[in-house]
């Protein structure tokens, strides 16, 4: 033990004193930078909360229109030019008679109603006309694979030819209720105010009647006409009748030719004005038979079957042979007709197979006539140690799901039978990225979302989804799947199929009770906003992610709307294609 004198002890205690004085006014220091720091961190959040305060729902609707038309922009853009042609062609003909052509008498003998007919006739000429450009399957496939890619929504081709179509039919109803109105005017008036008419001989002991009017001239008998197969032709084209009967909606819409005919010989009297549609009609025709040609010139190929089976829910397997030169992309489809059903009905379907496989293969769910009948062509008993039928195959054909690969992250959200192209897909994509070396793709990480009613649906999915985990060794695809006959996530028994699913995963090395996978399984239905928000999280420094979706459309919708909500609500612009059936 040490003893220290006075004289020292009085030295440490000054020491002592100073290093408090020291350390005292250092905590006051250091205090009152805290204070400084707080009230600094208080004005922050207080100016915040000031800005959060300003944010009214009026901004937030403008915000999620913003954002809609940040998706939708090219469908808006093509749009608006569709619509301002229509409104400009009716217009200008309106105008042309109701001003310009004053001093011919039409509008003193018919009224506004000459001027209301010719100008919708002006739109029904463009609209008929371009929905020639929509059928192009080959040239459009072709562009695809252009820069014009980027500028056209080739996706939307199919919506666009509705809107086309129910464009056409809304002007031929007000042309033929129109002249309705003008032939009523017609044959009110005496034969001598007809003379207008140039190509017309009138009788002047007899009065013109609305029997002369509609079956009395080419121009009337040949409208008479055009409204029968008008009526056909769109009544044969509903959503019902193409799912139950569509041989009947097929063989209507070759009445479209037809049609095309009547049009011209309805102008050929001349008995208001020259022929115009041809202005329209030309370009568009000459185009649409090279196009044509050009399907007709392999339609013929017959091609074998290696292998048929029939399986679980009403869906059959076919594999056959890859004609020479046919060359085609994950995601594309092709149009095939059986020779047992007739060599001229074709059906359209999604390759399921992947461009490098030596063989193509389809798998068909029977939900119509024509695919119950091909279902049956293929049932053990009636084959019997029979051949397969001949196959004649149109294709491929280009859709969106075949730009998946032009995203740095792609998703991929299937649903029922919608699941077909994104097993082509996903066999490209893993053997793609087994060989970077060979192929470079920009596309580096695939999210696959599969919801369905029940795995035993689509068992046939599951030996591909194991095909593509043994292959992806880097972890590249993402495989979630969602049981939805099961209850919700909050229902007791759930939670007990979660517990059980857990613990067997342990067991076996990660691999799902049901499905015999290593992807995630859940049970009841995605919430895709949040799935989304993760997504991005986990990849914060891309800033446009590939959605694309196939399946019924209430699938596709809230796809869309969990693609709008994560576009308003994260940095990233949730891109969406989908398809529905």
């Amino acid at each position: 033990m040490y003893l220290f004198s006075a004289e020292a002890r009085k030295r440490v205690n000054q020491t002592s004193d100073t290093t408090h004085m020291v350390k005292s006014e250092s905590s006051a220091s250091i205090s009152s930078t805290d204070s400084a720091l707080a009230e600094n961190l208080t004005q922050k959040r207080q100016t915040f909360i000031a800005i959060r305060e300003t944010y009214t729902p009026l901004k937030a609707k403008m915000k999620r229109l913003k954002h809609f038309v940040e998706n939708n922009r090219q469908h808006i853009f093509y749009l608006v030019i569709f619509f301002g042609i229509c409104i400009g062609l009716f217009a200008e003909r309106f105008y042309y008679y109701t001003v310009e052509r004053e001093h011919s008498g039409l509008r003193a003998l018919m009224s506004y109603g000459i001027s209301t007919t010719r100008g919708a006739a002006a739109v029904m000429s463009f609209c008929f006309s371009l929905l020639l450009l929509t059928m192009l399957r080959n040239t459009i496939t072709f562009l695809r694979e252009t820069f014009l890619n980027l500028y056209a929504p080739f996706d939307s081709v199919v919506s666009f030819h509705k809107v086309i179509a129910w464009t056409a039919l809304f002007f031929t109803a007000m042309h033929v209720i129109g002249y309705g109105f003008n032939f009523y005017h017609l044959a009110t008036q005496p034969t001598k105010y007809l003379c207008i008419f140039d190509t017309v001989v009138f009788r002047a002991d007899i009065q013109p009647t609305f029997n002369f009017w509609f079956f009395g001239n080419l121009t009337g008998f040949t409208g008479l006409l055009l409204v029968i197969i008008i009526c056909i032709v769109y009544v044969y084209a509903t959503q019902l009748v193409r799912r139950l009967i569509f041989n009947a909606f097929w063989l209507s819409h070759k009445l479209i030719g037809v049609m095309y005919v009547l049009t011209i010989l309805h102008g050929a009297s001349m008995i208001v004005q020259k022929p115009m549609f041809y202005v329209y009609f030309v370009i568009p025709a000459i185009l649409f038979t090279i196009d044509k040609m050009i399907s007709l010139s392999r339609k013929r190929m017959e091609i074998s079957i290696v292998r048929a089976e029939n399986l679980a829910s009403d869906v059959t397997f076919i594999e056959f042979k890859r004609p020479p030169r046919f060359e085609y992309k994950s995601g594309q489809w092709v149009r095939i007709a059986c020779l047992a059903q007739g060599p001229n009905e074709y059906h359209p379907f999604t390759l399921t197979s992947a461009p490098h496989e030596d063989t193509l293969s389809l798998y068909i769910r029977a939900v119509g006539p024509w695919t119950h009948a091909f279902r049956n062509i293929f049932d053990q008993e009636n084959l019997k140690q029979q051949p397969f039928p001949k196959l004649y195959l149109d294709g491929p054909y280009g859709a969106g799901q075949q730009d998946w690969y032009t995203y740095d992250v792609s998703v991929l959200v299937g649903a029922g039978i919608g699941v077909t192209p994104y097993a082509s897909i996903l066999k490209d994509f893993v053997h793609m990225t087994s060989i970077k070396s060979t192929y470079k793709i920009r596309c580096q990480k695939l999210y696959f979302i599969w919801v369905t009613g029940s795995q035993r649906h689509f068992e046939w999915l599951l030996d591909i989804l194991q095909e593509v985990e043994s292959i992806d060794t880097k972890g590249m695809v993402s495989i979630d799947i969602f049981i939805t006959q099961f209850f919700q996530n909050f229902d007791l028994r759930t939670a007990m199929l979660y517990i059980c699913e857990e613990h067997f995963q342990k067991l076996s090395g990660g691999k799902s009770v049901f499905t015999s996978l290593k992807a995630n399984t859940h049970f009841g239905r995605p919430h895709l906003s949040s799935m989304f928000k993760t997504l991005h999280r986990a990849h914060p420094m891309v800033r446009k992610i590939g959605v694309f979706s196939c399946g019924p459309p209430g699938v596709t919708k809230s796809v869309e709307r969990a693609c709008v909500d994560s576009s308003r609500t994260t940095k990233a612009l949730f891109e969406h294609h989908f398809e529905n059936f």
